[in-house]
């Protein structure tokens, strides 16, 4: 039995492998108007403020949020997101998932050409992925093709995907880095230098890069979307400096910026010119320990930490009240959260599993710490909260790359961070919680969830995924190899003549229907 997902062009409904056997017919809508049903101006610059410079511009070699805010500018996915998570086409018009959930068949767009003048079409698929396989170029994207058996093309809109086991995530997959298409034409002409001189088939061509200073791009008049972009150019200038961010923005330095601190939530809400929108993202915060050595090869020790932790203090302090308190990997942003998975705050069952971990009076552990101000005051809250049990959280501050490095080696006790997010539960824990998985740096192994894990990538209902991903947070609730804290906003801030911009829980910035008052 097949599935199909015919998408032409006026209603954009929900892509779901919960539809059944019926074929569903979604559009896409190009709504050149704005907020206020007025018509867009389009035209003019619009300076954007990001976190920080971008690392490359090749989203096969690419593993950093900050490069992924860009690329949907410059690249266009085989399928687009919208603002509320549902899958609309991109350079694929419609696909078909075959009953066994191992064949996928892409019917691509005609027309469209890079921006060197190549043009889109199926062999340009497979060769980005032949690349991005090729264990020589070793492309970080690699791991969301290894279940890839083998590409066909039997005409030259059409690609066959064939995968060795069923993997229902697989279409949330090519939403991100591996599904922006680069063109291979200028891949192999500039080699290593494409990372600085992107070519793909979105909105904006790429123009210039100044590190550190800002990043250029034009608008594409050729673009196969009617009336997109809107603007002439966009420059993303890094602002590494956070209390530097809003200065920025009210100076009239930039029009709109990625993030801003938290505690300038409430100098925002006094401007009058500055429009502020928030949605919790896909990802999580967490406290990952390391399984492999004391204190936290105790079971016992690592539960006296999680009923210790005070998510609401956390969020009133720390994220002015814009947190959301969580239990899990899985964010009320997606579908596959679940509100009955909590755990409580309890100092007094926090000193009952020390007493059981035969160290009633505490421990001591080392908590590894990025060293930007707002994880040290986090690192501080946790530290003072663990305190009123009599655990000692000594706090070492690393910079990102010590801190990559030093988590890679397994010398450490505890760490703490997160994860941005993307739109299907099995992107946010599978490679975090597996045995072995890439990103399970505490050294969990649990049978019983490696086959759960397994079991929800196969499932193609998300009743049925969610119950599994249930099950398996449950689980991880009574282990306890990380003490989840919650799940954060994404809060982008920008100025009133800025229009159609929209706010997407993954955090990435789409400038398609963006305009800029004059």
């Amino acid at each position: 039995m097949t599935k199909k997902f015919v998408i032409l062009l006026a209603i954009v409904m929900l892509f779901t492998a919960a539809c059944g056997n019926s074929s569903t017919k979604t559009n896409e809508t190009n709504d050149s108007s704005n907020a206020d049903g007025s018509e867009a101006v389009a035209g003019g610059l619009l300076k954007v403020g990001v976190i920080s410079d971008f690392g490359t511009l090749d989203p096969a070699r690419s593993t950093r949020l900050i490069d992924e805010e860009l690329y949907n500018n410059i690249y266009d996915p085989l399928v687009k997101l919208t603002p509320d998570g549902q899958f609309i086409p991109g350079l694929a018009t419609e696909w078909e998932i075959s009953g066994d959930g191992k064949t996928y068949t892409f019917t691509l767009r005609e027309g469209v050409k890079f921006h060197d003048g190549t043009d889109f079409n199926a062999q340009a698929v497979i060769d980005n992925w032949e690349w991005i396989m090729d264990p020589a170029n070793a492309s970080p994207r690699s791991t969301d093709l290894v279940l890839v058996e083998e590409l066909i093309s039997p005409d030259p809109y059409t690609l066959i995907v064939q995968l060795k086991t069923p993997f229902t995530p697989f279409i949330a997959t090519i939403t991100g880095r591996t599904g922006l298409i680069s063109s291979m034409t200028a891949k192999n002409e500039l080699g290593d230098q494409y990372e600085m001189n992107p070519v793909g088939t979105g909105p904006f061509k790429f123009i210039s890069w100044n590190k550190n200073e800002k990043l250029v791009v034009e608008r594409n008049p050729d673009y196969w979307v009617e009336d997109q972009p809107k603007l002439d150019a966009i420059e993303f200038i890094p602002i590494t400096n956070p209390s530097q961010k809003l200065n920025a923005l009210i100076s009239g330095q930039v029009d709109l910026v990625d993030s801003i601190p938290f505690q300038d939530i409430p100098n925002v809400e006094k401007q009058k010119n500055l429009i502020m929108e928030q949605k919790t993202s896909f990802g999580f915060q967490r406290i990952t320990m390391n399984l492999e050595r004391a204190p936290f090869n105790n079971e016992y020790n690592r539960r006296a930490v999680n009923y210790a932790i005070n998510r609401d203090e956390l969020n009133a302090l720390i994220y002015f009240n814009t947190f959301v308190p969580g239990y899990s990997f899985f964010s009320p942003a997606g579908f596959a959260n679940d509100p009955g998975v909590t755990s409580p705050f309890d100092l007094d069952l926090a000193k009952e599993e020390l007493v059981k971990a035969g160290n009633p009076d505490g421990f001591v552990f080392k908590y590894l710490s990025a060293n930007d101000p707002q994880s040290l005051q986090i690192s501080q809250l946790y530290q003072s909260q663990l305190a009123k049990v009599g655990i000692t959280m000594e706090i070492e501050p690393l910079d990102s790359t010590a801190l990559t490095q030093k988590r890679s080696s397994g010398d450490w006790d505890a760490v703490g961070g997160g994860w941005s997010g993307m739109i299907d539960p099995d992107q946010n824990s599978y490679a975090f919680i597996v045995t072995d998985a890439p990103f399970n740096y505490g050294k969990y192994s649990n049978p019983t969830v490696d086959e759960l894990m397994q079991l929800a990538r196969e499932k193609q209902s998300e009743e049925e995924r969610t119950s599994i991903y249930k099950e398996v947070s449950e689980i991880l609730l009574e282990d306890v190899p990380s003490v989840f804290t919650g799940y954060q906003p994404v809060i982008d801030v920008w100025v009133d003549k800025v229009e159609g911009f929209e706010v997407y829980p993954d955090q990435l910035l789409r400038f398609h229907n963006t305009t800029i008052s004059k």
